[in-house]
């Protein structure tokens, strides 16, 4: 079912359109698919996403982003950055098996998330191909 909210968005050139899915999907995870017409798939990845996001950040706290992780983490929204940054203006640090469970989750929920942004620009190509056909 389309959400009558995508129709403006689709107005735009096919590939500022892409560009505004996947970059949008990227700031908030499923934003994505909701601009182009999935809200409940949206709200899926939304609260899967940052479910896992923030359970990893719970069990190592913030002191978990940083390197090698940080290139997986980053993949969730750029606001990663700014928790990097705080964790090293406050100097937190983290040890042993929560910290690496936190990597993990936080890094996983990164992947995930890219995965997400690629199938929303690609059921956007699809759409655009099909009006384009039409």
């Amino acid at each position: 079912m389309k959400d009558q909210s995508s129709e403006q968005f689709k107005k735009l050139p096919a590939v500022a359109y892409l560009i505004l899915v996947g970059v949008a999907g990227w700031w908030i995870p499923g934003v994505g698919h909701w601009i182009i017409g999935r809200p409940k798939r949206a709200a899926m990845i939304f609260f899967s996403i940052v479910l896992a996001f923030m359970l990893g950040i719970w069990l190592g706290s913030i002191a978990v982003i940083e390197k090698p992780w940080f290139y997986a983490q980053i993949l969730n929204s750029p606001m990663v950055a700014y928790l990097a940054h705080i964790s090293k203006v406050f100097g937190l640090v983290s040890y042993g098996r929560p910290r690496e469970l936190g990597e993990i989750y936080t890094g996983i929920a990164g992947m995930l998330n890219l995965l997400c942004i690629v199938n929303a620009v690609y059921l956007a190509h699809c759409d655009t191909i099909k009006e384009q056909n039409k």
